[in-house]
């Protein structure tokens, strides 16, 4: 009987011994698997992107405004497409706007004079522009001589009076007609594009045993800015004809009472009347 017992209280120690063991073994197990889900659930988080980058010192921060931006960017020149070029002032001051100057329609000594200023310093152009101002001018001094001499020589409406006074009147009219016209083909005229040319047919001049290799374009090219050339300096060789047969017009009148008075003054009249139709002549063919 005591076997027995001795037996079962034994039996009874052992099982409560195999069933701590039991569970410190399976509270292990729980700790580590709890662990272990801890870590899965941490690397998830990490590859959703809900990790943080590691802490850095905090940095000075400059903050720039759009207004100082922009003054900074606008002192910057962008730079050109490759090929391009940009105007420069002179592009500009070699061009001129065409004015139209019509007597008929009141053009003056003065606006004449105006719009040929702005060719005076043109390499082709420029002295043929002064030659233009400065016959106007003189225009208006032989004027003002002539009809003062004529004024104390004959009664104003009296046929003497009439015979000088209405050539004078024609030579003058010519003179600023001729000078209008002389004005229009100035601005016509393509001074850049006439000096380009003569460069040009100087370079080609340069061929095969000296001989000239000019296309018959440019030939011809040249050939009409010779022509509109010689049309300028033969109105121009016209305007200071008249004004010279003015001069001596007006020294004719000063000796009105001297002998041979009637055949010179007759003689000047007739050059008068031909240098003025010969400016018509000029001024028809280039119209």
């Amino acid at each position: 009987m005591l076997g027995f017992l001795g037996y079962l209280l034994a039996l009874i120690v052992f099982g409560n011994l195999a069933v701590g063991a039991g569970l410190f073994v399976l509270s292990r197990h729980a700790v580590r698997a709890g662990r272990r889900l801890i870590g899965d659930a941490r690397k998830r988080l990490e590859l959703d992107g809900e990790t943080q980058a590691p802490s850095r010192e905090a940095e000075d921060v400059t903050v720039e405004t759009v207004g100082e931006r922009s003054r900074q960017s606008s002192g910057r020149r962008p730079k050109a497409p490759e090929g391009a070029s940009a105007a420069t002032p002179s592009d500009a001051r070699d061009h001129h706007e065409y004015t139209r100057l019509d007597v008929d329609a009141g053009a003056t000594n003065e606006t004449i004079s105006a719009v040929m200023r702005g060719y005076v310093n043109d390499p082709v152009l420029g002295r043929r522009a002064r030659a233009v101002i400065e016959t106007l001018g003189s225009a208006e001094h032989r004027r003002g001589i002539l009809f003062a001499e004529l004024d104390g020589t004959f009664q104003r409406g009296t046929i003497s009076w009439d015979k000088f006074a209405g050539p004078a009147y024609a030579a003058l009219d010519s003179v600023l007609r001729n000078s209008a016209l002389l004005a229009n083909r100035i601005q016509a005229f393509d001074s850049a594009g006439y000096m380009r040319l003569r460069e040009d047919m100087a370079a080609e001049a340069d061929g095969v045993d000296g001989e000239m290799h000019h296309s018959e374009t440019r030939q011809r090219r040249w050939e009409l800015y010779r022509e509109m050339l010689e049309s300028l300096d033969t109105l121009q060789d016209t305007n200071e004809g008249l004004l010279l047969e003015l001069d001596k017009l007006a020294a004719e009148l000063s000796t009105i009472n001297g002998p041979g008075q009637g055949e010179n003054s007759d003689q000047i009249i007739d050059e008068i009347r031909r240098l003025v139709d010969e400016a018509k002549y000029y001024r028809q063919i280039g119209q």
